[in-house]
Formats: structure tokens, sequence, C-alpha cells
């Protein structure tokens, strides 16, 4: 049994993390916090292996929850959770030691996958399946979307990143994942762009390019495809809030 802490100041953040954990069967003891005090609070009272927390909070962001909980315990495996992907963050969390950063909205497959890789335990609570060279491929090549998706990259770049021709490339990403490369892309760029449309005062537009898509209309297309309403409709009216929510923590 691990003992989990889960740090968010956001309850649907926290809760949809903890439906992942329950739903693929974790041997995991689950506490939570609102903010880093609080989780400081119980990191002093609890020995807990894993940290799970985002870095933007009242009263102590992430980043310095992570500094404080390495001073009382050495073993704690961390995990930055956070829709601010700015490099410095990134390069901060690392030198505290944070064994991975992931990027809200949570995508099921790369949260089970930290899981494993910290625990050792595969979802459904099985033994940890032998990883084929495949799925390896696979995974670099999601992490390349999730480290490049705001330029503009195609199945060709992420070919020449794992040293394979983006012919084989392609039939192993569709036999792996059920969807092309170009679908896989999208969706992630549109899940980013929900996520920053409901937490940050962007201007549409400029999300369009944050997200890697350059043409406007074009994106507002693709956004009311996936999600029925346009990205203002979706921003000022919060139409389909409580699906969405559950789809971007799976």
């Amino acid at each position: 049994m691990f003992n989990v802490l889960i740090v968010d100041d956001e309850s649907i953040q926290r809760e949809g993390i903890k439906d992942l954990i329950f739903q693929y069967r974790f041997p995991f003891q689950v506490l939570e916090a609102e903010n880093g005090m609080s989780a400081k609070r119980i990191l002093l009272q609890n020995a807990i292996d894993i940290l799970i927390t985002d870095v933007r909070m009242p009263l102590m962001d992430g980043l310095e929850l992570s500094k404080q909980a390495r001073k009382t315990q050495q073993d704690l495996k961390i995990v930055i959770c956070s829709g601010y992907d700015e490099f410095e963050y990134a390069r901060s969390a690392i030198r505290l030691g944070v064994v991975n950063y992931l990027l809200k909205p949570l995508v099921r497959e790369e949260f089970l996958q930290v899981m494993e890789d910290i625990t050792q335990i595969s979802p459904y609570g099985g033994e940890l399946e032998q990883v084929t060279i495949e799925s390896k491929v696979i995974r670099q090549v999601k992490d390349y979307v999730k480290d490049h998706h705001q330029g503009d990259i195609s199945l060709s770049d992420a070919a020449e990143d794992v040293y394979l021709s983006p012919g084989y490339l392609s039939i192993l990403f569709k036999k792996e994942t059920g969807e092309n490369f170009s679908k896989y892309l999208t969706d992630y760029r549109l899940r980013r762009a929900s996520y920053l449309l409901k937490h940050s005062n962007m201007k549409v537009n400029d999300i369009a390019g944050a997200v890697g898509i350059d043409n406007h209309s074009y994106f507002a297309k693709l956004f009311k495809s996936k999600f029925g309403v346009s990205p203002l409709q979706y921003r000022e009216c919060g139409v389909l809030h409580d699906r969405m929510d559950k789809e971007q923590v799976q």
C-alpha cells in the first residue's frame, strides 16, 4: 500500500485524480489538501510515498511545497501537475527532484504511465507487464507532442525524433492508439485550448496560437466540432462544463 497525497486548490482536479486511482485499482491510501500549507502539515504528520501537486496554489505553491517536503521525507516521489507549462517551472521542478511533470488537462495514459513507473504496478492491480519496443516508441511520440504542440509539427518531425520513417510510424501509431497521428495532435491541442479558455484571460486568438493552430477560423471550426460550441461560448456560458471536466482528467 502506497500513501499518496494529492494537492490542488481545485476540488474537481483532486476528485479526477482520485477517480483514476480507484478506477484502475492502484493500491493507494489517498490523502488530499487544497493548498501547500495544509499539505505541509499532512507531510509532517504522515509518511507519504507519492506527492501529486499543482504548481499555482494559494498560501504556498507546489514548488515551495516540494522543497519543504524534501526536507522531511527524502524518499518521497514527487509529481508536478500543472497547466502552467513554462520551461522555468519544469526546470525548477527537475532541480527539486520531481519524478515527472504532467500538464493539465491530464491525459489518462500519461498519468497511468507515471504511476506505473513509480510503483512498478500496472493498472487493474496486475503485475507490471513487459513494455514492448512499440509501446515505448509511442510513449516517446506522445511526449514529443506534449513538448512541441505549440509549434508547427508534423508526423515527419515526430518520426525523425524517434528515428523511424513517417510511413512506418503512421502504421505503428494507428495500431497502438487506434487513431492517426494528426487526430491525436489536434485533440491534444484542443484539450489544452479548453483548459486555457477556462483558466486564463488570454484572448481566443492568442490561445489558438499558443496551442499551435495559427489559423483562427480553422481553430474555431475544430473546437466547435469537438465540443459542440464555439470557443467564446465555451468560455462565457460554461456549456458542457461537467462533461468536459470529466474528459480532461481521463
